[in-house]
């Protein structure tokens, strides 16, 4: 008997917060930390402390610099963390298309 779908889930992709960080970032090549932001209604300190939790995660890659005297942070999925993001995605729909054995 093969284990149950679920335990193969990630934990830290599975906060609906950080899902949703991932599900963004997984159109983008990357986004802007302000409309990463403001298109999930964040306040700044959550977005940057789930940021962090994926960051040391290695799912995703924050790249800080100035644009125009003014400081920009550029987030994206890291080549591994949009790789195991796929798979998490993979592993959830056995979850919930999981019948009865």
């Amino acid at each position: 008997m093969s284990p149950q779908p679920r335990t193969r889930l990630t934990t830290v992709m599975h906060s609906p917060t950080r899902l949703a960080i991932l599900g963004v970032l997984r159109h983008v090549q990357q986004i802007n930390f302000a409309e990463l932001q403001e298109s999930l209604e964040l306040s700044t300190a959550e977005l940057s402390r789930q940021l962090g939790i994926l960051e040391k995660a290695g799912l995703v890659e924050l790249a800080k610099f100035r644009e125009r005297r003014h400081a920009v942070t550029r987030v994206r999925l890291s080549p591994s963390g949009r790789e195991q993001f796929q798979e998490y995605l993979e592993e959830l729909r056995k979850v919930v298309q999981a019948e009865l054995e």
